[in-house]
């Protein structure tokens, strides 16, 4: 017999003319038009992402009061204190909107079966899989790590809808289990600079469509918006002093993340997009020049024949490490191509330091940076980490032992998967983005296209090459994005690719808008109905309570 740790009741609130005629040529002849459900057909109690089972009894219905729900566990951690009180928070809210429901009590069996201790941060591996049953008098969640617990009761939390007799529940059965690991978001906060109040909101988020992973593209050419300790002068290629993280904000979202079973793997890209870098410390950015010795001001790639090159990126790192707890870390690479020509090959310093280590072209200078950038950052002092880099560095032939391969690539789906399959054929573990690019926009709906992607979709693999495939992720990047736009051009469309990486291949390999459109309705306007500033899912339609944006007072 397990004990009462929590009594009831448990869960009280925590916190609180032309354009007709263009109109009607979109209606006559748009395809994507004819897709978009009456806005009516929306689900009820229906769970986001798809669970591997998912077991229904429709006309066995009973209203739920959170307020009525005793918690029954023996497994005392933060992470699912935390998990509680969010649950809690989130069916207060829906009861309100709901309205008078009359229920009875019912006990919530919480067991974690094989999780001794509360985990430090969560990792590549960690154990997300639950099972969920729910009736009348009684509901069960068992998962063998805490992890698995946050996810069940985001399942939960998404079981109850208002009806004629308030907030109601089905009798239900869930097994479920994500089908990657790795399911992910990457935000980049260098172009504009995100709030930590927004970051979190978007963490938060994350965890509710059941993600795993916030990649931090942390800085790039625009900025460089964080104040190491042992270069503190690199804070200079931040946008201005308010536009910084500290230290305590950064060690405040990585715990904000652990609780909602979410790692933050930072990303600091090397050796190209690093302008910013060069406005506190000059030295360690390379000199440019064009073809006649003119020289170029935009020196955007750090300079491989200087040792304080190496010396500022190993400090940086090794703090960065100290903050980040997650073993993956992102170096990145990419596009150096676009400074290589006119910073190194132009460059006379460059170009004598290659003779004298007898190299012949920027392709071995490029190697012999990141041979020198690995060794420090293995080195005896320094944590052990898992690194991440961008395919180009795979493709360029870079010898990278045991890196991960992130593949961005590709006009074409056949393009991308070609690049997918390149990776793991050669030996290493990869993730994908090429199909997932959240700044690429068009007017009609493009979540059916996330769908059609997918990371093992590959080939002339084999199947233990396809088994190299870790999962995917959704890329923001912040040209054209801010904390004005961000969360509605992420979600729902987000929402999408987590389906997809964590459902099994069964309920995403051929989807069409029947089956998406109902849920995704119903999904969509529940995070609005949870306060957040979600875009619509799926073309007209209305939510019942929809999203209120905070605008200033116009009584004047």
């Amino acid at each position: 017999q397990v004990p009462v740790i929590h009594s009831s009741p448990l869960f009280p609130i925590l916190h609180s003319d032309g354009m007709t005629s263009l109109l009607l040529s979109l209606l006559l002849f748009s395809p994507v038009l004819a897709e978009w459900p009456d806005v009516h057909t929306r689900t009820t109690g229906k769970v986001w992402p798809q669970p591997r089972i998912f077991l229904q009894n429709d006309t066995d219905v009973f209203p739920f009061d959170p307020n009525l729900v005793k918690v029954v566990t023996s497994f005392s951690c933060d992470i699912m204190t935390s998990a509680l009180a969010g649950f809690s928070k989130r069916m207060s809210l829906a009861l309100s909107h709901a309205g008078p429901t009359k229920a009875a009590p019912l006990e919530l069996h919480v067991v974690v079966d094989d999780d001794p201790s509360c985990p430090s941060s969560p990792q590549m591996g960690m154990v997300e899989s639950y099972s969920l049953t729910v009736n009348r008098t009684h509901i069960l969640l068992q998962s063998a790590q805490v992890w698995g617990t946050i996810r069940g009761l985001e399942t939960l939390s998404q079981l109850a809808f208002p009806s004629a007799i308030g907030l109601t529940m089905r009798v239900s059965r869930v097994e479920d289990a994500p089908r990657f690991p790795h399911r992910g978001l990457l935000l980049d906060t260098s172009r504009h600079f995100f709030s930590v109040r927004t970051i979190k909101a978007i963490i938060d988020l994350l965890a509710q469509n059941k993600f795993n992973v916030f990649h931090w593209h942390l800085t790039d050419n625009e900025s460089f918006p964080f104040k190491p300790h042992a270069y503190p002068e690199m804070v200079k290629g931040a946008f201005d002093e308010r536009h910084v993280y500290s230290q305590e904000d950064i060690q405040s979202i990585v715990a904000f993340a652990r609780l909602r079973g979410i790692r933050v793997i930072p990303e600091i890209d090397t050796p190209g997009h690093t302008r910013s870098w060069g406005v506190g410390v000059p030295s360690i950015t390379s000199r440019c020049f064009d073809k006649l010795g003119k020289e170029d001001p935009d020196r955007a790639i750090l300079d491989p024949t200087n040792p304080l090159t190496y010396d500022v990126v190993t400090a940086l790192f090794k703090e960065l490490f100290a903050l980040f707890r997650d073993r993956f870390a992102h170096l990145g690479g990419d596009e150096t191509s676009f400074w290589i020509t006119q910073c190194w090959e132009n460059n006379k310093n460059v170009t004598d330091y290659m003779k004298l280590w007898g190299m012949n072209t920027t392709t071995q200078l490029q190697q012999h940076y990141i041979d020198r950038l690995i060794g420090h950052l293995t080195a005896r002092d320094m944590p052990r980490r898992q690194f991440i880099v961008w395919q180009e560095l795979l493709d360029m032939g870079m010898k990278m032992n045991q890196v991960i391969g992130h593949v961005w690539t590709g006009n074409t789906k056949k393009e991308q998967m070609g690049n997918m399959a390149k990776i793991v054929k050669g030996g290493h573990f990869a993730i994908l983005s090429s199909c997932w690019y959240l700044d690429h926009i068009s007017w009609n709906i493009d979540v059916k296209e996330y769908y059609d992607c997918d990371p093992q979709d590959l080939e002339g693999v084999s199947e233990m090459e396809r088994g190299r495939v870790l999962g995917g992720e959704a890329a923001m990047w912040g040209e054209m994005v801010d904390e004005s736009n961000a969360l509605p051009r992420i979600f729902p469309r987000t929402s999408a690719v987590g389906e997809k990486l964590w459902s099994e291949e069964k309920y995403t390999k051929s989807v069409n808008g029947d089956k998406i459109w109902p849920r995704l309705y119903e999904w969509s306007c529940r995070m609005a109905e949870r306060g957040f500033p979600v875009q619509p899912g799926n073309g007209p339609g209305y939510c019942s309570f929809e999203y209120q944006p905070a605008l200033p007072d116009l009584n004047y």
